[in-house]
């Protein structure tokens, strides 16, 4: 029988470094390839489409002279909608960034040349307001923030 002891050196060192690199690694693969990542819907190509699309009907809507404006009064509680002639179907939404259950859409089929939207039932903060509309059936976008106090 020999008496030796097991002694460390380098080439041990070498090998569990080796050892830890290669499990590190295999957890690594493992939790990965169990996660999903939505970054990408699954319709990506018809999402992207649509907008574009958008973009063009916004690009669109800039170039009109006269366009649906809104003016909000703050004393009246009320955003007034002035709309040009041979407007249909108007559209306008109110979004909420910080809780969309507080979103609200108004819809007016044949709007007068000027709607009035009550904001008593809107919750004070930043709105982002999307107006759609048909003119000689073309579609028309625009987009606006607001800021209730």
């Amino acid at each position: 029988m020999s008496n030796r002891s097991f002694k460390f050196h380098w080439g041990h060192g070498i090998v569990l470094t080796f050892i830890g690199f290669a499990g590190f690694m295999t957890y690594f693969y493992v939790n990965m390839s169990r996660q999903t990542i939505d970054l990408v819907g699954d319709h990506y190509y018809e999402d992207g489409q649509k907008f574009q699309q958008k973009l063009d009907i916004i690009a669109h809507t800039n170039e009109l002279k006269t366009k649906v404006s809104l003016e909000l009064d703050q004393t009246k509680e009320i955003i007034a909608c002035k709309v040009p002639g041979q407007t249909k179907q108007l559209k306008v939404d109110f979004f909420f960034p910080a809780d969309a259950s507080k979103d609200k859409h108004f819809t007016f089929e044949q709007p007068d040349s000027l709607e009035l939207i009550s904001t008593k039932n809107l919750v004070k903060g930043k709105w982002k307001v999307t107006i759609s509309y048909l003119k000689e059936n073309k579609p028309y976008l625009q987009e606006s923030t607001i800021h209730l106090d």
